[in-house]
């Protein structure tokens, strides 16, 4: 499975469309993030979910979708704040981004599903940690409750 050029360029519209309506990207993020977030997978195996070039930007879109419908089904005294709900999904794994590496091995690809590998050339760090660190590296401002999510 994967998705086709089209939708790539779908979600990448909406996605950055949401984020600079709701007013939390910055220029140098969107900058810094650049096609390597646009054609990133969300995972590097397709035993996981969206191990496809465009699968991270479709699995944020996804979250967001769920998270905000479930937020909007609990009692309104539970209920958050949606726009940082918004900004919270559509963040929390940037940092994957820049984490996969296609796989080589032929072998690999067909026997295990391995279709990326990590990029040793990074730091080790959580993706939530290197999510952070990158958005606020880029200008963009937490509240300590969506710095916790």
């Amino acid at each position: 499975m994967g998705l086709d050029q089209e939708t790539i360029v779908k979600n990448t519209k909406k996605y950055f469309d949401t984020t600079n309506k709701l007013g939390f990207m910055t220029e140098d993020l969107m900058s810094f993030l650049g096609e390597a977030f646009i054609k990133a997978p969300a995972s590097s195996m397709t035993d996981f979910h969206n191990a496809f070039e465009g699968g991270l930007i479709d699995h944020l879109l996804r979250v967001t979708k769920y998270a905000v419908l479930i937020n909007k089904s609990l009692p309104v005294d539970e209920q958050v704040k949606e726009s940082s709900l918004i900004k919270v999904c559509l963040l929390h794994q940037i940092g994957k981004a820049n984490l996969y590496t296609p796989c080589t091995s032929e072998w690999h690809r067909k026997n295990q599903g391995k279709m990326y590998e990590f990029n040793n050339d990074l730091v080790s760090m959580r993706v939530g940690e290197r999510s952070v660190y990158y958005a606020q590296s880029y200008g963009i401002k937490f509240t300590e409750e969506e710095f916790a999510a």
